[in-house]
């Protein structure tokens, strides 16, 4: 299974979001784009996409932008996922009577996948980027 680039950009957004959340401002798509290093075009469309999932919510006028729809402990990277690239290996790689010995391994893949997504919030994304890095000696 690959992550596509339109889902890491999604994810991308979603942290920038998740930061400007405390201090309810509203935060423009231009302005993520910068910080995040996202093509702000390709953008626009992603935060359509999260907005749809009821991930994010627009504001619009002079001091307009984009909220998050909830806390970032309320959105995993599971909502974010499925929201752009859809469910986890679903349709499943192939579905004919021949593969028929490989689905529950796939089932089982997919499961595995979607527990650590479902288990991974914005909130300890925002907290592991601010960790130091260990240096060991």
């Amino acid at each position: 299974m690959n992550i596509s680039s339109r889902c890491e950009y999604a994810c991308r957004a979603m942290v920038e979001l998740a930061l400007h959340q405390e201090s309810h401002e509203t935060i423009t798509s231009v302005a993520i784009a910068e910080s995040r290093h996202i093509p702000e075009k390709y953008l626009v469309h992603i935060l359509l996409q999260l907005k749809r999932a009821g991930l994010v919510r627009s504001v619009r006028g002079a001091q307009g932008g984009y909220l998050l729809s909830r806390i970032p402990e309320q959105v995993t990277l599971l909502d974010i996922v499925e929201a752009i690239d859809g469910p986890i290996l679903s349709p499943l790689p192939v579905n004919d009577q021949v593969s028929a010995q490989m689905k529950p391994v796939w089932a089982r893949a997919a499961a595995g996948i979607e527990d650590v997504l479902r288990s991974t919030t914005v909130r300890e994304i925002m907290e592991q980027a601010s960790r130091p890095d260990m240096y060991y000696i």
